[in-house]
């Protein structure tokens, strides 16, 4: 008896369906007591743990680490690959799919505001639609993001120590250069203002 089945493959990379991915469906057949909207809010949920994984895996071939899997379960999805060589790649590949997640966003909020009370009028499941790609996706983009392994946001949040280290550096290099152009400002204008003298 087969345990999972290969989704598709994206750019060399098998994105695999664990069975347990149908034990979502009572849930939402009990959420939306139809077998239409069960169907939709199937389909955008494991959509949006498609595109969640999806994000780390380009990501981390952005950043020239090899991805190995994709595998979807029934709440969560795991991008497996290579472990990267810097701690900054792994900063990058953990925030890769909460920012795919975000253009998702995005792109359903500018939808449903566009398209305001006419959405749920038009038809309640273009509606449902709209309500997971924005409310329930904004609710995983936050449960990613807190600071706990093995969430997203234990690796993700690195980045603060990271850049704090940097912003000093940062300012320090930025107020020489400033120094600098004040210097060579005042070097050129004095210059100027003798050549004017010597003219006159």
């Amino acid at each position: 008896m087969r345990t999972s089945w290969r989704l598709l493959k994206w750019r060399g990379v098998p994105v695999v369906l664990s069975w347990t991915v149908l034990l979502g469906l009572p849930w939402f057949y009990y959420r939306q007591r139809s077998l239409l909207g069960m169907a939709i809010a199937f389909a955008c949920f494991f959509f949006l743990m498609l595109i969640h994984e999806l994000g780390h895996a380009a990501v981390a071939k952005w950043r020239r680490v090899r991805v190995l899997e994709i595998q979807l379960y029934i709440v969560h999805g795991l991008c497996r690959h290579e472990e990267p060589d810097r701690e900054v790649d792994d900063i990058w590949i953990a925030w890769g799919g909460v920012a795919a997640q975000a253009v998702v966003l995005l792109i359903a909020w500018i939808v449903r505001l566009q398209l305001g009370e006419y959405a749920y009028l038009f038809h309640f499941n273009a509606w449902l639609a709209l309500d997971i790609f924005t409310a329930t996706n904004l609710s995983l983009i936050v449960l990613n993001l807190i600071p706990v392994p093995p969430l997203d946001g234990a690796k993700a949040w690195r980045v603060v120590p990271k850049l704090w280290e940097r912003m000093p550096k940062l300012s320090l290099k930025r107020w020489r250069r400033n120094r600098e152009l004040e210097r060579q400002s005042k070097e050129v204008t004095a210059d100027i203002i003798e050549r004017l003298k010597k003219r006159q």
